[in-house]
């Protein structure tokens, strides 16, 4: 894996690059840089291969009860109308570099306005940093993953907050975090739940994080698997998505992939095995382009070509496969997934580590009606927590690019494909597009 180089150099200003001359589609590869797939309708219900697809598993091993999906919770809560958006970008010093840890915001994504919010010494562990950000209506969150237990909370108006430690003096490298308004505290997944040496012990527990002058934290199970290892999480009405990686704790591989779902009001949790293993990426959902589905990419293990990008329905626990990744030498899917963001238009923008070209990472195009893949860009940063990100409000896609030594923050236009560049002083750890709603 690429280690990420560090510098320091000032933040300078923009530079823009016009992709195309087309007003809606970039001048798209020659054909052997693209690749022709089945054609697929984003929020069709129909399953043509039934060898992807895979209902909730309602076997007592599963711990899936017979529920009748009227009895599900609500997955129609309307959400607010949005009043701005803002990026959030994270960087590091070095993974071995002591409280190196930044933060930065983009106000209505300016990206010329960048600035940092200083928090006093710094963001990480005396052991080194790395950094996830979570959004959440009233504020954001800065989350310590290896060698941390530490979160750092910031307000809406972006002044930091305060430092909760999960669990202090003890490093479980924190995934992800999201808001429970149900119940008015914060859920948090983490790969290790007692150690941050990923060869010993995995996490079969999430954790709730009730804020206040005396914050409160506990713990509760999500699997019988002590290999369960949580990973990205995602909000959709009473529910709440959470990827389980199962990492085998001897080959440091996964044994299997599946997706808990929780209920937000009394905890209660069903799991659905996957058709593919190791979710790693983030889970998408765009009602503006699919309201009946979740998105994410399953990796697999590391090179073997078993991974996927996938489709969940919300309230069925339906899964089956989108794209899957290609055997075929020198096909722009012979690699590895690492991530995804789904436009409103219901096209898919995908980091694939493509690792038999020399470990490059491409970004990939995939329009689903069409049945076609084209790598649009290359060269990205794919060892982030959250590499890639897209707006809803401007139609932006956000994601990192390594240039010899140094690392670039990209905007790159959905509909125009227009990129606006800026350099990092920092090496990239996470960012993360934040909505306030009216």
């Amino acid at each position: 894996m690429k280690n990420i180089v560090f510098f320091h150099f000032l933040l300078i200003s923009l530079v823009f690059f016009v992709a195309c001359e087309d007003s809606v589609l970039p001048d798209l590869p020659d054909m052997d840089e693209s690749v022709d797939v089945d054609a697929f309708e984003i929020g069709d219900e129909e399953t043509e291969d039934d060898s992807d697809q895979t209902p909730a598993d309602d076997s007592d091993e599963a711990d899936v009860p017979d529920t009748d999906p009227a009895e599900l919770p609500d997955t129609e809560q309307p959400k607010p109308e949005i009043a701005a958006s803002h990026l959030l970008v994270a960087t590091v010093g070095g993974y071995d570099v002591p409280m190196s840890g930044h933060v930065y915001y983009a106000k209505d994504e300016y990206l010329a306005g960048l600035k940092e919010i200083p928090v006093v010494g710094g963001m990480g562990s005396e052991d080194g940093a790395d950094l996830n950000v979570a959004a959440f209506e009233t504020g954001f969150a800065v989350l310590g993953r290896d060698k941390s237990s530490s979160i750092y909370f910031f307000t809406q108006e972006f002044g930091f907050e305060q430092e909760i430690k999960i669990k202090p003096d003890t490093y479980i490298n924190m995934q992800d975090m999201a808001y429970n308004p149900f119940r008015d505290e914060f859920i948090v997944s983490a790969l290790n739940s007692d150690t941050y040496d990923s060869h010993q012990k995995y996490a079969d527990s999430i954790f709730v994080l009730k804020k206040g002058p005396g914050p409160a934290v506990s713990e509760f199970k999500i699997s019988d698997n002590e290999s369960a290892s949580p990973a990205k999480m995602k909000i959709i009405g009473k529910k709440l998505f959470i990827a389980l990686q199962n990492l085998n704790d001897k080959t440091v591989s996964s044994d299997k992939g599946e997706i808990a779902v929780v209920d937000l009001e009394n905890y209660s949790v069903e799991r659905v095995e996957l058709p593919a293993k190791n979710p790693t990426g983030k889970i998408e959902y765009n009602a503006k382009a699919d309201k009946k589905h979740i998105y994410f990419v399953a990796t697999g293990n590391w090179q073997k070509r078993d991974g996927a990008l996938l489709q969940m329905d919300i309230e069925t626990y339906e899964v089956k496969k989108v794209l899957s990744e290609s055997e075929e030498e020198n096909n722009i899917l012979d690699g590895d997934f690492v991530d995804i963001s789904l436009a409103d238009s219901g096209e898919f923008f995908i980091i694939f580590s493509n690792n038999s070209s020399k470990w490059e990472n491409n970004l990939l195009y995939y329009i689903p009606k069409e049945g076609k893949v084209y790598k649009i860009d290359s060269g990205l940063n794919a060892f982030a927590a959250n590499p890639i990100d897209y707006s809803s409000v401007t139609g932006k896609i956000y994601y990192f690019v390594d240039k010899k030594s140094d690392t670039y923050l990209k905007a790159l236009d959905s509909e125009t494909f227009d990129e606006t560049e800026m350099l990092l002083e920092y090496g990239p750890a996470a960012l993360r597009v934040k909505y306030d709603y009216k």
